[in-house]
């Protein structure tokens, strides 16, 4: 079975995966792997937060990345004018139905203008999120892992497995640049989420929805 045809087989289930059945997932990704420990601690996590994983994995996959998000926003910029039917578009510029109301070519501009300069703060190829406080899938998953485990230390060998063992069984494509990190830099991006996860901390909504199923 592949990481992708054991993702499947998990997904839609409501009860939680087995300890053979993260076993076998484990076994296919690339060191550091869960121990047994780990293991029955990822078997405790309902498959209603699996599920929700996968969604938000796929709603990123559907997302652009900020530089074509830029390219779109330049072109508004220019023409005063923006695609109302793009959800994305509609997130900067009407986020309110009743901004709908002062549309008008001026107004289109600057915001634009605006928008253009807050992506400059960020790399091109990653994610764009229409709020800026959107959590991607990524980090979602190590929150989850970080409540589960009771917040390990982002450099935790044991944390960052659990994190690409979730995210292959939710799903997630462990062989996409940047998704995961590869077996030479096992440290690498689950270090990154795992920190953005203690940043968030317990207390942030997503946590307590954790939490709640957990």
């Amino acid at each position: 079975m592949t990481h992708n045809a054991a993702a499947v087989f998990i997904i839609g289930q409501c009860s939680s995966p087995s300890e053979a059945q993260w076993r076998e997932i484990t076994e296919r990704l690339p060191e550091p792997r869960c121990n047994a420990q780990t293991i029955s601690k990822l078997a405790e996590v309902s498959g209603v937060v699996i599920q929700e994983l996968h969604d938000a994995i796929q709603a990123d996959l559907d997302q652009p990345t900020r530089s074509k998000m830029a390219n779109k926003l330049v072109a508004a910029r220019e023409s005063r004018e923006f695609d109302d039917t793009d959800p994305n578009m509609l997130a900067v510029f009407e986020p309110n139905f009743s901004d709908r109301e002062r549309r008008n070519p001026e107004q289109t501009r600057k915001l634009a203008a605006k928008a253009l300069e807050d992506l400059r703060e960020g790399k091109g190829n990653k994610t764009f999120y229409p709020r800026s406080d959107g959590i991607g899938a990524a980090t979602k998953c190590a929150l989850i892992i970080s409540v589960k485990l009771n917040w390990p230390a982002a450099r935790n060998r044991q944390a960052q497995a659990a994190c690409e063992a979730l995210y292959a069984a939710a799903g997630g494509d462990i062989k996409r640049p940047g998704s995961t990190p590869n077996s030479s830099a096992t440290d690498g991006t689950w270090r990154d989420h795992l920190r953005e996860a203690q940043r968030l901390g317990p207390e942030h909504v997503y946590s307590r929805v954790i939490a709640s199923y957990l």
